[in-house]
């Protein structure tokens, strides 16, 4: 049966009528993105009181006087407010009218795509429609001109494009809510539909014909009905809905409807062959058929193709084909291919993505796929892969100005929610999960690579806007965007949000010019009024209480700071008009001024807030409130005077206080300083200036901030006063707004509350944002004297509008999300209801939770819900770091995951004055097993002294082959020390003239070039700067002076070094285009020859003796010439055999001779296959050659006739090794290097020297049980090898093995094939071994001994699992079990272990018990000593511990926190708290170990190991609770294993990425390091062999 299907009977399904029960079921497990689908949505348009008392023109609307128009109850600011002594007795005419000026929207940073899908199209203008909070935007994206259609009064969830592209339909939130069709061209209405779909609209689908407009709703059944759009017409607006217009529009007439059931829908659409609807949703596809007045449906059939792995999945996109063949995408990243006209599933692309398929569509052309893994897929109308984009490159690929990536998804992998092509097919938009929409061309030509490479060259961001998430864990929406900060002279504003990003926007070219990432969330963000003249600084304020700036022009950090009590926002930030001072507005109520021009210190701060009665923030009572939450009198705004003496300020209560600056003393409203006082910004609602805007029974909290205007006479009226307010209006009335009710010009669009408003410099432009909505809107102030309506205008308020402002008496949800007691719904959800969409009515109270205090995370308490079924607190516990023995000040990525709550201290540790120093213990490099000839060319050398000289992972290696020792050059690149060696992947290699000098390069985006000594190993010069990408090759002058280097940029470009004075001489290009493999130096003439994919060029005497290169000389390569002898194809290497003549490597196994730069000669049929290996030893007359046939073969050097050959097998193979390296210095002996990882001396015969993993990451490591010199590895080349590691012998493999070679398959859109083994484990006995791949099986074998050799022999194979097996261990030795390994526990990719019994009689390897409970893969594992509990590691940061061997869940992780594990290799739990280096997440330490190092006289000392993705390898003290580690390099890829010893001391650690096993003796403190295999440290052999002088050619 296939992968993931069930035909077990389903009582259930016929329960709730949700489908056959005999069809099998899809095990899709639980998937973040749908669960974060759309969520708790409301309808929040509530409104203030319409009354509008007479008022006391004097003291004002919020007078403390009710009698004479105060408010009944009122606010904290009431006795504060006073009348500025500027303003006159008798306030001027006009104060109580409306103002002459407007507001028109003239652009929306927003995109809504978090939650939704499928919501992108283009019209048949080519332009963009897509919602933001609750508009539909038209965009052109040439012009970046916008147009908006406005009626809709809550957030857009779903779109709908009709055929003609000129029609299209749009739904929202809200009971009783309308679906508008509407014109793009003018954004008019064209038809209003109420359909009956309860709480909100979520798909609309257009037919083919464009007479009918289906539609899908969240009511509890999920109605499905099918209206005649273009019937029913009304002459005006018949609806209780006043803010309609009255003009003539369509109501449409229901046709059918059904009920889709109980399952979510999630996307919606008619086949436009055979015009049947189909409707997709949670494990379930329906396909209906408009039958008369009524839909018939039919179901989705699986079940006869259940053994090829065919099952119910949650359908979330879906296309057509011409042919009338549906396909469907789904959760698990798999596409079903459905019959035409029928509902049988009748093929099953798998893997397609990595994750759910968010959007299908096809072009006409091509069938355009789009998932959760941030891949754009094209394919063949027979789904044969066309090309890709990986939106994750495309977003690295655009940088701002400052050469800095504008992308947000810059460094992640995004999410892309929906594709939308233009009618022509040229060109598709892509939208991304951050709000991000990227258009590209699909217009190109050529093989896959070459089509991906030029879309990606065409990537444009056409929009981009702070993104929102779902807490999954809550369901609470994040992402707010909270304050905006204007620049003080240009037309640039920045903003901030939840979404960690400091975001800097251009009003006059519509976009974003930069943005900056913030270690916390955003709050609040000003920009200094010298900006522009030197002190282009923007600070930034974060929910934790830090104080971050920046500066705007250089990218840097100017300061960082704790200004606020850990866990206290800072609400607002003000700079001082004379920019000297910053003053901060925090929520634990206290107010500091911090001095710019002295590194921003603390100046002063005001007083600390006495405890008060009420609630606080966070609910809990004042007498016990935190310092950090100051409840009603946490200050939330703040306004500074003119002359920076003094401060306004308002509280979260209603509150206005005063002080002075900076010395932050109290100054009661009463005092002449204060009534003086000109403001020289006006931001407090709580105001003078600012009460009109207040409705009489308005609440604290209704109005959320106010922006006065720049320019103009106040006193005079002559000035404006935006208003945003809770309920997601934009109001514009006159300032100063302090008489009655003002009269005001209301604007809607936002969704959500509106945080934040502020006016342009020049005061041109008003922009505001969205709270929940995330939009920011640019709204341009229109002249009184220009068109004030139509379409060049913004329409004027009506009373319409007024009434609707009116009509609902709902206050608006609060930021966080409420769960409502009385609805009893259990804490833990089953995954598969996290999917189902819960909406909050506005006709009901909404009723807080009742939270209990479950703990302190970073200093802030943790508050849970009480369960509201029981009654009892939620166990669920999240410990701070402190609780668990941190070193104060420590930062980890996993505070607020899941394994915070399962990690305890031991009983066992005590706290030490040493807990967090530097371990004593070093680790002292000592062999390296690898060898990187794959992708390399003639990298193995011998040295003067007779030492094999290669290179592999990062280090350049010195072998001797006598003594067996080794000696390393490489760099630790976090020592601060001058450079040693090369940090990340050496890529090529060459000698000096001396024999005792290489220079190795690397790969990065600033590639070094290291020249180090054989002898000390130490680096002679270090070359970087020029060279981009990487180093590919290398090759000394003639003299030994000079060095030339080519890099990997797009012209290959060659640079020659004077390499002693580290001085670059001279750069010139080769051709553009063409990868360049080698670079060679004529030793006689001095040309340099470079040879590449379909290359080969010359720069004739670029050296000769007695002439130096001066710095700037021209040189200018000249291609080859072919003539009539030969053709252009791949040229590998080359050598010189006479003065002028080169003898070259070719793709077709040939031998190019030419004389300069011709080609003079041709030697057919030199090797079968590439030759990828010349080399010429002119003092002997003789040229070796070797090719992929895996011969070496020998030729005169003077006339190139063929003398002898030697074939060479792999080892590991049988098969020809490929040869990519051959050097010699003698006559008696070569040195071969070859593509699968080993190094050979040929002279009589052929001796191995290293032997290496080939091609593909290595991650599986294991040490012997009991011999401490025997270790196993395996890797992606699917191999499994055991090694002899004895020091001073031959350290060599003694047994392989190839698991199922002949069965490897390639793995479909992976790099993987079947084979890759990723895991290894030993038995305790020692004679047996476990080998897990990424197919999901496991090989064991035995090591057994024939004719004295050891062999490896498969014994079972265990395939059970269908993906990666990421860790495997057996049980270890127990009294009941002496010899240990009773039980084998498997954790793999589809988040469960399995546990297996490999004794039972009759049954080795009988799956016993599975662990199931994890939500994501299993990353590691591990035994406890007596053999009865599992803890298990997950991708989700979990920590589970389990009951083996029947995989029951142990709850409480207290209950094992004394238990003695067997395994220390996960890196999730007490000891490894503290292994996370600043800036990493949760993946970037990948293992872990521990062991107790024994020293001399009784020394002992617990160590923990870890291997991370920087290829590192750190060596803390254990437990690890953030002490500074000892860091080592070596590796240059991500250390995917790392594993002591079992007497601890050794360490072995696994290179994933660059295949090499590195050895390291653990040196405990006071012990010296001397030099293993019995030779001095100076001492280097001579010639193993030596010759007779007879010539090997002449053999």
């Amino acid at each position: 049966m296939g992968a993931g299907a069930s035909t077990e009977f389903n009582a259930e399904a016929v329960l709730s009528d949700e489908g056959d029960p005999t069809e099998p079921v899809a095990d899709e497990g639980y998937d973040s993105d749908l669960a974060g689908d759309v969520r708790s949505l409301a309808d929040h348009r509530p409104a203030r009181d319409p009354a509008k008392p007479e008022v006391d023109n004097v003291r004002g609307r919020l007078s403390m006087y009710p009698e004479v128009g105060g408010k009944a109850s009122k606010l904290p600011c009431a006795e504060h407010i006073k009348k500025p002594e500027l303003y006159p007795h008798d306030a001027p005419h006009n104060a109580l009218e409306l103002p002459d000026d407007t507001l028109k929207l003239e652009f929306v940073h927003g995109y809504r795509a978090h939650d939704v899908r499928g919501n992108l199209a283009y019209d048949t203008r080519g332009h963009l429609v897509f919602p933001a909070a609750a508009l539909c935007v038209v965009m052109d994206p040439t012009t970046r001109k916008q147009r908006f259609f406005d009626l809709h009064t809550d957030d857009v969830l779903c779109l709908a494009m009709h055929p003609s592209g000129d029609v299209c339909a749009t739904a929202q939130v809200g009971d009783n809510s309308p679906i508008h069709v509407w014109r793009t061209s003018d954004c008019a209405r064209v038809a209003t539909i109420f359909p009956k779909h309860g709480k909100a609209t979520l798909g609309l689908a257009f037919s083919q014909d464009g007479v009918f407009l289906a539609s899908v709703g969240a009511d509890e059944l999920h109605t499905v009905m099918v209206y005649d759009w273009e019937s029913g017409v009304q002459k005006k607006n018949t609806t209780q809905h006043a803010h309609l217009p009255d003009a003539p529009h369509y109501a449409g007439t229901l046709i059918a409807s059904d009920s889709f059931g109980r399952n979510t829908p999630y996307v919606v659409k008619f086949n436009p062959v055979d015009g049947r609807l189909v409707v997709g949703g949670k494990v379930s596809l329906k396909f209906y058929v408009i039958d008369g007045d009524a839909l018939r449906m039919t179901p989705a059939s699986y079940a006869h193709g259940a053994r090829k792995g065919y099952a119910q999945s949650s359908i979330l996109s879906l296309t057509f084909l011409p042919d009338g063949s549906t396909f469907g995408g789904t959760q698990k990243g798999d596409v079903y291919k459905y019959e035409e006209g029928g509902a049988r599933a009748v093929r099953k692309f798998a893997n397609l993505h990595h994750g759910p398929i968010h959007d299908l569509m096809f072009t006409g052309k091509v069938l355009v796929s789009a998932g959760k893994d941030g891949k754009v897929k094209m394919w063949s109308v027979f789904m044969q892969g066309d090309f890709q984009i990986q939106i994750s490159k495309v977003a690295e690929t655009l940088l701002d100005p400052h050469w800095s990536p504008i992308s947000y998804n810059s460094g992640k992998t995004p999410c892309v929610r929906a594709v939308a092509s233009t009618p022509d097919a040229k060109t598709l938009a892509v939208g991304i999960s951050t709000s991000e929409i990227y258009t590209f061309q699909l217009d190109v030509v050529g093989d896959h690579l070459q089509k991906e490479r030029q879309a990606t060259k065409t990537a444009k961001l056409a929009l981009q806007a702070h993104c929102g998430a779902i807490d999954h864990k809550s369901g609470i929406d994040e992402g707010d965007v909270w304050d905006i900060a204007m620049h003080p002279k240009l037309g640039h504003f920045a903003t901030v949000g939840e979404d960690k990003s400091v975001r800097v926007w251009s009003l006059k070219d519509r976009k974003m010019l930069r943005h900056a990432r913030l270690p916390n969330k955003g709050r609040s963000v000003a920009w200094h009024p010298h900006a522009s003249d030197g002190c282009d600084h923007v600070a930034v304020g974060t929910f934790c209480g830090k104080v971050i700036v920046t500066d705007v022009v250089t990218g840097t950090t100017v300061a960082v700071g704790q200004h606020a009590p850990e866990g206290s926002a800072v609400l607002s930030l003000k700079y001082s008009p004379c920019g000297k001072f910053l003053g901060v507005a925090s929520g634990d109520g206290r107010f500091r001024t911090l001095d710019v021009y002295c590194g921003y210190k603390l100046v002063d701060q005001t007083d600390v807030v006495s405890d008060f009665a009420g609630e606080t923030l966070l609910g809990q009572k004042g007498g016990s409130a935190k310092k950090a939450d100051a409840g009603p009198d946490a200050m939330t705004h703040c306004d500074w005077s003119c002359d920076s003496r003094h401060v306004a300020i308002n509280t979260a209560g209603g509150g206005l206080k005063f002080f002075t600056a900076p010395q932050c003393d109290a100054v009661s409203s009463n005092a002449p300083e204060i009534l003086a006082q000109d403001w020289s910004t006006m931001t407090l609602p709580y105001s003078w200036g600012a009460q009109g805007v207040w409705a009489p029974t308005g609440e604290v909290g209704d109005i959320n901030a106010v922006a006065r205007s720049n320019k103009g006479d106040w006193v005079a009226n002559e000035r404006l006063l935006a208003v945003a307010d809770d309920f997601g209006f934009v109001k514009l009335t006159r300032y100063p707004a302090n008489l009655g009710v003002s009269n005001e010009r209301s604007y809607r669009g936002h969704s959500a509350r509106v945080t934040q408003c502020a006016f342009s410099c020049n005061d041109k432009y008003l922009v505001t944002t969205g709270g929940g909505d995330r939009c920011v809107f640019v709204w341009r102030r229109k002249d009184p004297a220009g068109p004030v309506d139509g379409p060049d205008g913004p329409k004027p308020p009506t009373k319409a509008l007024d009434k609707l402002k009116l009509d609902a008496k709902t206050k608006p949800p609060a930021s966080t999300a409420v769960i409502n007691l009385d609805d009893r719904f259990p804490d833990d959800t089953d995954s598969d209801l996290e999917d189902e969409t819960e909406y909050v009515t506005s006709g009901k109270a909404s009723v807080g939770k009742v939270m209990v205090q479950s703990g302190v995370q970073d200093g802030v308490a943790v508050w849970t819900p009480i369960n509201a079924e029981n009654g009892i607190p939620n166990p669920y516990k999240n410990h701070s770091l402190a609780e668990l023995g941190c070193l104060r000040g420590y930062k980890t990525p996993m505070t607020g995951n899941p394994v915070l709550a399962q990690t305890h201290v031991p009983s066992w540790w005590r706290k030490e004055s040493t807990s967090y120093d530097l371990p004593k213990s070093r680790l002292k490099l000592n062999w390296a097993y690898g060898y990187r000839g794959h992708d390399t060319r003639q990298n193995c050398f011998y040295n003067s002294h007779g030492e094999v000289v290669y290179h592999t992972a990062a280090l350049g290696v010195v072998y001797n082959p006598i003594y067996e020792t080794q000696r390393h050059v490489t760099d630790d690149p976090e020592s601060g020390l001058v450079a040693e060696g090369n940090t990340d992947d050496i890529l090529c290699m060459a000698r000096h003239v001396d024999k005792t000098t290489f220079a190795t390069g690397e790969t990065g985006r600033k590639p070094k070039i290291v020249v180090w000594s054989s002898d000390g190993c130490k680096a002679l010069a270090v070359l970087q700067g020029f060279h981009r990408n990487a180093v590919v090759a290398l090759c000394f002058s003639p003299c030994g002076r000079y060095l030339a280097s080519v890099g990997q940029d797009a012209n290959h470009s060659v640079a020659i070094y004077d390499w002693k004075q580290e001085e670059l001489l001279v750069t010139f290009t080769n051709d553009k285009g063409s990868k360049v493999c080698g670079i060679h130096w004529n030793p006689e003439c001095g040309t340099i020859v470079t040879t590449g994919v379909k290359h080969v060029s010359f720069v004739e005497n670029a050296w000769s003796p007695g002439k130096e290169i001066k710095k700037g000389t021209v040189m200018k390569p000249r291609r080859g010439v072919f003539g009539g002898l030969g053709k252009w194809q791949n040229f590998y290497t080359a050598a010189f055999t006479k003065a002028d003549e080169t003898v070259v490597g070719t793709q077709h196994g040939q031998l190019y001779v030419f004389s300069g730069n011709n080609l003079t000669r041709v030697i057919p049929k030199a090797h079968e296959g590439k030759v990828s290996a010349v080399f010429c030893l002119k003092e002997h007359n003789v040229l070796l050659s070797g090719g992929d046939d895996g011969v070496v073969r020998f030729w005169r050097a003077d006339d190139l006739s063929a003398l002898h050959s030697i074939r060479i097998e792999s080892v590991m193979s049988g098969a020809p090794a490929q040869i990519s390296s051959i050097t010699t210095d003698v006559k008696s002996k070569a040195l071969v290097g070859t593509k699968c990882g080993e190094i050979w001396e040929i002279s009589d015969e052929a001796r191995l020297l290293v032997e290496a993993h080939g091609k593909g990451e290595l991650w599986g490591l294991a040490i012997h049980p009991s011999d401490a010199n025997k270790l196993a590895t395996c890797s992606d080349d699917g191999t499994l090898r055991l090694w002899n590691i004895t020091p001073g012998k031959g350290r060599d493999v003694f047994a392989r093995a190839w698991p199922r070679k002949e069965d490897s398959q390639p793995i479909p859109n992976s790099s993987f094939n079947t084979g890759c083994a990723r895991s290894v484990a030993w038995h305790p006995d020692g004679n047996s071994l476990a080998v897990g791949t990424v197919a999901g099986k496991v090989h064991v074998y035995e090591l057994y001994s024939y004719k004295g050799q050891s062999r490896l022999t498969c014994i079972k194979e265990l395939d059970t699992r269908n993906e990666w097996i990421s860790d495997l261990k057996y049980s270890p030795c127990t009294p009941e079990d002496p010899t240990g390994g009773r039980y084998l526990a498997v954790g793999s990719h589809e988040n469960a272990v399995d546990i297996y019994d490999t004794k039972k009689p009759n049954a080795e390897y009988e799956l016993v018990g599975t662990c199931r409970g994890h939500s994501s893969f299993i990353t590691h594992l591990g035994w406890s000593k007596d053999g009865t509990v599992l803890y298990t590691n997950s991708g989700d940061y979990e920590l589970l511990f389990w009951y083996a061997p029947k995989g029951v869940q142990i709850v409480n992780g207290v209950d094992v926190k004394d238990v003695g594990w067997a395994d220390t290799t996960g890196v999730l739990g007490f000891e490894t708290t503290g292994v996370w280096y600043r800036g990493s997440d949760g993946t970037d330490v990948n293992s872990a170990d521990i062991a107790v190092v024994h020293g001399e006289h009784g020394y002992q000392e617990r160590v923990c190991v870890t291997g991370d993705d920087r290829g590192l390898v750190s060596l803390f003290r254990a437990p690890a609770l953030g002490g500074k580690p000892r860091t080592y390099g070596g590796h240059s890829s991500h250390v995917a294993t790392v594993r002591f010893s079992r007497d601890g001391g050794a360490v072995f650690t696994a290179g994933g990425g660059d295949g090499t096993v590195l050895q390291w003796e653990v040196i405990p403190e006071g012990r010296d390091v001397t030099p293993k295999g019995g030779a001095a440290a100076t001492e280097v052999p001579k010639q193993t062999v030596e010759h007779d002088a007879e010539d090997i050619g002449g053999r």
